[in-house]
């Protein structure tokens, strides 16, 4: 049983065992996967360890190319903001580069005189304090806020040119504050520029064109319709530009300061020269612009006084001699000069006290007796200074009767040639250009002749040595002009006063403008003839009157007889073989629209001129000189040569009645053309004297219209009425011109031409441009003349555009009251309304118009009539910041139980 159970025993033992070596070798397998898997795990950890480490890298690449790209982009836009930044400087270098263009193309077209040169000498006159009581006072603050017309008077020498100096002064201060326009002027007597109607336009509108964009768009729009500057413009359209740069919409306040008034000459010419400023100025200043300030000083001369006193009010007019700032500033002016003087600061105190006291008492307001007097006092010593303030003359006649009586006797001949150049000269003249007449022998039985050998070493000091209370030399852009030291001195010498004074040694330095233009003639004709065929640009350097010469001699040989006197000379120059006339057309050749003024613009030597001897004599006029040459020389009359084309082409073109009759008379063909295929007929558009003499002489009137039998617009650009009244005696139909003459008798301002074209059947309501009629535009820019000259030719006052804009609404829209006024005193329909549906009313509210709002609510305008974008005038006019225009419409609405639109 025990050995049974021992078996079992064993039995189970080895089972257990059995069981167990298959646990142990399960185990073993299993521990067999778990190493293999335990080494597959390792390397997959591995493996991801690698694409973590790849990954980490890849992310650190990316990074790295994020601040790269994000470095980059930076530099891109930096790029691209300096790119941006180069675009905007060469825009506006290219902007500034074409502003430029353009404004040395009308400086160029316009020729505008500068009155800098004036102002800067005016202001080196100026004392500290100088005019301060003025700028300081009421009358001026005034003018200041309030506008229109300001006109300062004063007697000779009362220091009106200082005055002006310190108000330009003051308003150049007022503009760097606030935004507003300044031009000035200076009439002088000494520049022909500066002495007429078109110098005083061309000055103020070159120098609006340099402060304001838009106004140099309104002068340029008047260069291109002259064709791109090749003809001048009109005085009339030069005015005209004026006033529309004074009505551009939102023009800023505009200050137009005029000195020497007296000084544009009242003696010549039918209306003269300041009779034409006289009817501009009270057109302008009538015409009521709320954004111009005018200021004008003059002496109190009738014409002026009968002009200028209707046109301010008393506040608006300063007496200089009333004043008793004026005399302050002299006062202060002497105290400064006085103890500054080099001289006069070696007297005894008590001395320079007593010359204070003197003058400051005697000068009665004359700034400039006191300063004539401190030149002479000056050179005395102190023993003599009672004796000479004892002796002080009372006037300024005496003034410079005793500075002539001083001259010593060897230099009055010199001084008086100088006197003589400075009353007649076209422009101011330099020093070294008037020194030159001590090198002419004027005496001489040949003519006058150049002794290169007596030019004076000191140019400067021998000028000077001649009369220096008289005479004064200021610089000017590193020039020395020679002047009188002031207007009354010119007066003075060629007064009758002089010519009859007392004192009979003096009165041979009396100046008749006749005797002057024909010294000066003579010397600038001696001067050209020494410019022989070896002449070059180094040695006319060593000719200094040369230029002046070349380019004024004329103008002193053309007046009243002084050809005459002069014709040896002239002869000469235009000698046909002689290098003279090459010379002088080489320096100032008046076919060419370039100014040579200095060497540079001239070639290297002189070469043959492109006219004839006689086309230049006949350009000028001289008939007795083309009748020579003719004659004497044998001149073809009917050469093709000059800018004009014949010598019957030139002379028409100039209106020179006597040469072309002289043509005429050698056997000229009258309907010979240039290359342009214009007849002289064609050519004569400035001198109706002309155009009838080349009529009798068989000249072709239908060379002024073209092959469809209009009158070519380019005649047409020129047409006045004397040319229409000569093609109407031709053709009466004038309705074969169509519309062009009408438009281009506007577009000149020739209105006698105008008027006679509607005389004669001319449409009256003729098309401007794409915008309207003429009357539309005449209306836009308030020409109240034109509209006049319209309606009496029944123009309808209510046409209508394309757009239903009528004359009324033109006329609202640019705030012309006057033209409004009239266009509604002829039945204009007030409510009219556009294809916007706005009235005008809508339109003068909606640019705060505030005296044509006025006029047209007398004129029972309705203030309920919704325009543009379904507003009132109310409304536009509030959204707009017319306060005061919308106020007048609510208070209008209420009183006739309107709404005025608002609820």
């Amino acid at each position: 049983m025990m050995a049974v159970r021992n078996l079992e025993v064993t039995h189970h033992v080895d089972g257990v065992v059995h069981s167990v070596d298959g646990n142990v070798k399960a185990t073993k397998m299993l521990t067999e996967d778990i190493d293999v898997n335990m080494k597959a795990t390792m390397v997959l950890t591995e493996d991801i360890d690698d694409n973590i480490k790849a990954t980490k890298a890849h992310i650190h690449d990316v990074v790295s190319d994020i601040k790269a790209t994000k470095v980059l982009v930076e530099d891109i836009n930096d790029n691209v903001k300096g790119i941006e930044g180069v675009a905007r400087s060469v825009n506006n270098a290219t902007h500034g580069l074409k502003r430029n263009q353009i404004q040395e193309k009308l400086q160029l077209w316009l020729s505008p005189p500068d009155p800098s040169v004036n102002h800067n000498t005016a202001c080196k006159t100026q004392h500290s304090g100088t005019a301060m009581w003025f700028i300081q006072g009421s009358t001026f603050q005034d003018w200041k806020k309030n506008g229109s017309l300001l006109w300062i008077r004063g007697n000779p020498g009362a220091g009106k040119s200082i005055l002006c100096s310190t108000i330009i002064e003051d308003i150049k201060s007022m503009r760097e504050a606030s935004s507003v326009l300044i031009a000035y002027h200076y009439f002088d007597f000494k520049d022909a520029s500066k002495r007429d109607l078109r110098g005083l336009l061309a000055s103020l509108l070159f120098q609006l064109c340099n402060e304001s964009d838009h106004c140099r768009d309104v002068l340029y729009n008047l260069y291109t319709s002259c064709h791109n500057g090749s003809e001048q413009p009109s005085d009339a359209a030069l005015a005209r530009c004026l006033r529309n740069m004074l009505e551009l919409p939102g023009q800023l306040p505009t200050f137009l300061i005029i000195d020497a008034l007296d000084e544009c000459p009242n003696t010549t010419g039918t209306p003269s020269a300041r009779e034409e400023v006289l009817d501009f100025l009270e057109d302008l200043v009538g015409s009521s612009f709320s954004n111009l300030f005018i200021c004008i000083t003059s002496r109190p001369e009738q014409d002026i006084q009968s002009v200028l006193n209707p046109l301010t009010c008393p506040s608006r007019r300063v007496s200089l001699h009333e004043e008793g700032g004026q005399r302050e500033d002299i006062k202060s002016y002497v105290y400064s000069f006085v103890h500054k003087d080099r001289a006069m600061r070696r007297w005894r105190e008590e001395d320079r006290n007593l010359v204070i006291t003197t003058l400051i008492e005697r000068a009665g307001g004359m700034f400039r007796w006191a300063l004539c007097q401190l030149d002479t006092l000056r050179r005395c010593i102190s023993s003599s200074i009672r004796k000479a303030l004892n002796e002080l003359p009372t006037t300024l006649d005496e003034t410079y009767e005793r500075a002539l009586q001083e001259i010593p006797k060897e230099k009055r001949q010199h001084a008086h040639r100088l006197f003589q150049c400075l009353v007649v000269a076209i422009r101011p003249l330099r020093v070294e250009e008037l020194a030159e007449l001590f090198a002419i022998e004027f005496g001489a039985d040949a003519g006058p002749n150049l002794k290169e050998g007596w030019r004076p070493e000191n140019a400067e000091d021998e000028v000077l040595s001649a009369c220096s209370t008289l005479i004064a030399i200021i610089e000017n852009e590193g020039s020395k002009i020679v002047q009188f030291s002031h207007f009354s001195v010119k007066e003075f010498l060629t007064s009758d006063r002089l010519q009859t004074s007392e004192m009979g040694n003096i009165r041979h330095f009396h100046t008749p403008l006749d005797a002057a233009h024909t010294i000066l003639a003579r010397a600038c004709l001696t001067v050209l003839l020494q410019l022989d065929e070896n002449m070059d640009k180094k040695r006319l350097e060593t000719f200094p009157l040369a230029f002046y010469a070349a380019r004024h001699w004329v103008d002193h040989a053309k007046y009243e007889d002084v050809a005459s006197r002069i014709q040896d000379a002239m002869e000469e120059l235009f000698n046909p073989n002689k290098p003279y006339l090459a010379a002088w057309t080489w320096i100032h050749d008046v076919d060419s629209y370039q100014v040579r003024e200095i060497i540079d613009d001239l070639e290297e030597r002189p070469t043959r001129p492109e006219g004839t001897a006689l086309y230049y004599a006949v350009l000028y006029g001289f008939s007795g000189l083309a009748n020579y040459l003719i004659i004497t020389h044998g001149e073809n009359v009917n050469a093709e040569c000059g800018k004009h084309g014949t010598p019957l082409h030139a002379a028409s073109y100039k209106g020179h009645t006597d040469t072309a009759r002289l043509l005429l008379a050698h056997g000229v063909d009258v309907n010979t053309t240039d290359e342009s295929k214009r007849t002289s007929l064609r050519s004569a558009d400035n001198g109706l004297d002309v155009m009838w003499l080349l009529r009798e002489h068989g000249a072709d009137v239908d060379s002024y219209y073209d092959e469809a039998g209009l009158l070519s617009h380019e005649a047409s650009l020129r047409v006045r009425a004397d040319v229409i009244h000569l093609l109407l005696q031709h053709d009466p139909e004038v309705k074969k011109y169509k519309r062009t003459p009408l438009c281009s008798a506007y577009d000149g301002g020739h209105l006698d031409a105008m008027r006679l074209l509607l005389e004669h059947g001319a449409d009256v309501d003729v098309h401007y441009n794409k915008a309207g009629l003429l009357l539309h535009y005449a209306s836009f820019c308030g020409q109240v003349d034109v509209i006049h000259l319209l309606i009496q030719h029944n123009a309808d006052v209510n046409a209508g555009t394309d757009s239903n804009v009528t004359p009324l609404h033109a006329a609202s829209m640019r705030g012309q009251a006057r033209a409004a006024e009239l266009l509604l005193e002829h039945e204009a329909i007030v409510n009219a309304q556009d294809k916007t549906h706005s009235t005008p009313l809508y339109n003068a509210s909606e640019y705060g118009y505030l005296e044509v709002v006025q006029i047209l609510l007398g004129h029972r305008a309705d203030v309920d009539i919704r325009g543009r974008n379904d507003r009132t005038p109310v409304q536009v006019a509030t959204s707009n910041g017319h306060v005061e225009v919308a106020q007048l419409l609510l208070e209008h609405a209420t009183e006739k139980g309107w709404t005025g639109g608002q609820s």
